[in-house]
C-alpha cells in the first residue's frame, strides 16, 4: 500500500480493540435482556382476547364474556395494588363472569402459614354473574379450612370445587363446574356435573391443565379453563419454554390447545414466580364464547387417539 506524502493514516484497530467492542456489545445486550426479564416484563400485563366456538351454544350465550385472573400468588409475589390493576383490566372487558383459577395465595415454605388477609383484595371485581374460583397447588400451603373461610367471609369469590352452577339467560342454561387441584386437592368430575343434563354446554375450571389428559370419557366438557403453568415464564420464539410444570411439556404451556377429549385455554397468569419473565408477559384473559354448529367442536368428537 502506498503512502501519500503529508497524510497521516490512522492505525488499524488491533484484535484487542475488536474484542473489547464485542464484549461491550454482548454485555449491553445481556443487561437489556436482564432489565426486561426482571424489571419490565413481569409487570407488563397483557389483555389476551380470544373468541372460542362452543358447539350448540344457546343463542342467548353467543357473545358471553369471561375474564380470567389466574395465579396471583398473593402476598408472596403480588400486592393488593397490582391485583387491583389486573382486575381493572378485567373489568374493562365488561365480562359477564370473572373466574379465578387457583394459586390465589402463596407463601415461601419457611414463612408463616397464617392465612393472608384477603379483605379488599378482590372487591373491585365486577361481573354480571359474579366471580367464581377454584384453588391451586400453592393454596394448599395454608390451612385449607381457614383459607376457604377467608374467601367466604372477606371476598366476593365463590369457590366451586367439585360442584357446578347454572348461568341463566331466560330459559337458556350454561353450566360452569370446578374441581380441586390435581396435585394436592380432590378431583371429583362425576360429582361436579352429576346434576347437569348432557345437552347443556359445560365449562370446567381446573387450576392444572394436565387434567384434560385424564378426564373421564363419558363426561361432557366443551371447554376447560386453566392456569398453573405461567406460560413457562422464560420462552424463546416461537413460544417454546425452557420449563413448563406439566407432564406434557409445552403442549399445555399457554393459550388455546386441543386436549385429549376437549379444548383447554391456559392463562399465563398475572404473577411471576422468581420475578423473571422473558418473551412471556403475564396476562389477564378475555374470552368470548361463540355459538358454533361445526362438528369439530361437538363434545363427542375426540381428535386424539384413544
Amino acid at each position: 500500500m502506498q503512502c501519500i506524502e503529508g497524510w497521516d493514516l490512522p492505525e488499524a484497530a488491533g484484535p484487542s480493540r475488536h474484542r473489547l467492542w464485542a464484549a461491550l456489545g454482548i454485555g449491553a445486550c445481556l443487561a437489556a435482556v436482564a432489565i426486561d426479564a426482571i424489571v419490565i416484563e413481569p409487570r407488563r400485563v397483557a389483555l389476551e382476547e380470544v373468541e372460542i366456538p362452543i358447539w350448540d351454544l344457546p343463542d342467548a350465550f353467543d357473545g358471553y364474556r369471561i375474564a380470567i385472573i389466574s395465579d396471583s400468588h398473593f402476598p408472596r409475589w403480588t400486592s393488593k395494588k397490582y391485583i387491583h390493576r389486573c382486575i381493572a383490566m378485567a373489568n374493562g372487558f365488561r365480562p359477564d363472569l370473572i373466574v379465578i383459577l387457583g394459586d390465589i395465595c402463596d407463601r415461601a415454605w419457611r414463612q408463616s402459614a397464617e392465612v393472608p388477609n384477603l379483605a379488599g383484595v378482590f372487591d373491585p371485581a365486577c361481573a354480571r354473574d359474579g366471580i367464581l374460583g377454584v384453588l391451586g397447588n400453592h393454596d394448599h400451603r395454608f390451612d385449607m379450612e381457614r383459607l376457604r373461610q377467608e374467601f367466604a367471609d372477606r371476598t366476593p369469590v365463590h369457590l366451586i370445587e367439585n360442584t357446578s352452577v347454572y348461568l341463566e339467560r331466560g330459559s337458556a342454561l350454561l353450566a360452569i363446574g370446578g374441581v380441586g387441584d390435581l396435585w394436592h386437592g380432590r378431583v371429583a368430575p362425576y360429582q361436579t356435573f352429576e346434576n347437569v343434563p348432557p345437552e347443556i354446554p359445560r365449562i370446567l375450571l381446573s387450576h392444572n391443565p394436565d387434567l384434560a389428559e385424564r378426564f373421564p370419557a363419558d363426561i361432557r366438557v366443551d371447554l376447560q379453563l386453566s392456569g398453573h403453568t405461567h406460560g413457562g415464564q422464560v420462552c424463546f420464539p416461537p413460544g417454546h419454554a425452557i420449563h413448563v410444570p406439566s407432564l406434557y411439556g409445552n403442549k399445555y404451556r399457554a393459550g388455546l390447545v386441543e386436549g385429549r377429549r376437549h379444548r383447554v385455554y391456559i392463562s399465563r397468569g398475572i404473577a411471576s414466580s422468581h420475578l423473571v419473565r422473558f418473551c412471556c408477559p403475564p396476562e389477564v384473559s378475555a374470552i368470548t364464547l361463540r355459538k358454533s354448529s361445526d362438528l369439530r367442536y361437538a363434545p363427542w368428537n375426540v381428535s386424539a387417539s384413544e
